[in-house]
């Protein structure tokens, strides 16, 4: 099982990082601090499918392309490439409006609360 996490904060990272990579069941964790650089990452691998991540968690508010415009051109990549994704929110907004919103993306499953401590991967992973 491998995860992207998408947040520009280095310290949400690390932090998110240790976390995840106390599970059993994920063998490796990528960190990209932009949509733009997860975006680029996610098109190198496009052609080598087994190399994607599994689990993508996505903050919303970053600088220069936010979640949400992530998400725009994520929905365009090839559906081999989205099939083999699950996209999480990862958010320090509980906004209803915001929460709302990243219900309503069908790429989105569903939207978390930081810290990540708070949930169960293991949860995510088989829900």
């Amino acid at each position: 099982m491998k995860v992207l996490l998408i947040d520009d904060s280095e310290i949400d990272n690390y932090i998110n990082k240790a976390i995840i990579s106390k599970s059993d069941i994920v063998s490796e964790v990528v960190t990209k601090t932009s949509g733009r650089e997860a975006l680029d990452y996610l098109v190198e691998l496009k052609e080598e499918v087994d190399l994607l991540p599994d689990i993508i968690f996505l903050d919303i508010r970053m600088p220069g392309m936010d979640g949400y415009e992530f998400i725009e051109h994520y929905k365009n990549l090839p559906s081999t490439l989205k099939d083999k994704c699950r996209v999480f929110v990862l958010s320090s907004s509980t906004n209803p409006t915001d929460v709302a919103r990243s219900e309503s993306y069908e790429e989105i499953e569903k939207h978390l609360a930081k810290p990540l401590a708070h949930h169960s991967i293991e949860k995510l992973i088989h829900s």
